[in-house]
């Protein structure tokens, strides 16, 4: 792997929690940064127990509602058959789908999912080939319902940026963001500015926390950063197969990478720090390791 001097300058290893989508038992698990990650120390978890449209989970976000507070946004699934669904982190340290606000099926292979704070939007990347856009009708996100659909081949991932209104998605050769446009049920995505070319095949966008205006997006062999006023795109970091990567407050960076990409499942059993100290767990395929927060930016 070839590193930026941005992230192997960081400083010694943080305090903060970390949530993994486990591929091989079908569990989102959360750790202490700096715990050994073993069951004992599992801090909350969602267990799908590999029911049919559940098997593989692919995301796990946080987000702030006014109704419930921490809700965290998931998405599962095999091609054909996946599900994407929403819970109140909050309500217990252990849920499983007997725990669900709200789910949907998605027959396009859901790998991400993200909540458009004010409007109520829902909005699920279908790494086949679309975006589904679900609009509520109330603030219970059990009355979700589908809204619009737009193709986007090889959709991965998704973004919001509260700093300036859009929401970024990545797919294929191309990042590509949206505006919203009305709120609930009449909320639509129209296409804002020119596409962003990048080499293929786009995987991951999430804040640079240390940067606010900058993005980072992963594609099958880069990390690149993005700025989000100038749509520049610069190459940050140069691997293979990164499935996440993201960048704390203090400039330590954290990445997954799937280290057999003929297998059925997508991820490998490490969490990657650029300060060192990575967590293992035996057998485990690990796709997306996220921050243990709420915000955009």
């Amino acid at each position: 792997m070839d590193t930026s001097p941005e992230t192997s300058s960081a400083a010694a290893p943080a305090t903060y929690k970390v949530a993994i989508t486990e591929q091989h038992t079908g569990r989102i698990l959360l750790f202490d940064r700096n715990a050994q990650w073993t069951d004992a120390n599992v801090r909350w978890s969602f267990s799908t127990g590999n029911a049919t449209g559940w098997d593989h989970p692919f995301e796990i976000r946080f987000r702030d509602t006014q109704r419930y507070g921490m809700i965290a946004l998931m998405t599962f699934g095999k091609p054909g058959e996946g599900r994407a669904a929403i819970v109140n982190v909050s309500s217990k340290a252990h849920l499983t789908r007997a725990d669900v606000l709200w789910s949907a099926r998605i027959t396009t292979y859901p790998h991400c999912i993200e909540r458009v704070p004010g409007t109520g939007t829902v909005v699920v990347a279908g790494s086949r080939d679309r975006l589904h856009v679900f609009g509520p009708s109330s603030s219970d996100p059990a009355t979700l319902k589908e809204v619009q659909t737009l193709a986007f081949t090889k959709a991965h991932a998704v973004l919001w940026d509260d700093q300036n209104g859009l929401l970024w998605v990545t797919g294929g050769t191309v990042i590509r963001s949206y505006h919203v446009t009305g709120t609930m049920r009449d909320a639509r995505l129209v296409k804002q500015g020119a596409d962003i070319a990048i080499a293929g095949n786009g995987h991951d966008i999430q804040p640079d926390y240390s940067r606010p205006g900058t993005l980072l997006v992963s594609d099958s062999h880069h990390v690149y950063s993005l700025d989000k006023k100038t749509r520049k795109v610069t190459t940050l970091v140069k691997m293979a197969y990164p499935k996440s990567y993201v960048r704390h407050a203090n400039g330590q960076s954290m990445w997954t990478t799937d280290t057999n990409e003929d297998d059925s499942a997508w991820g490998g059993p490490t969490v990657h720090f650029s300060a060192g100290g990575d967590r293992t767990r035996a057998g485990a395929q690990i796709y997306k390791a996220r921050l243990y927060t709420t915000q955009f930016h």
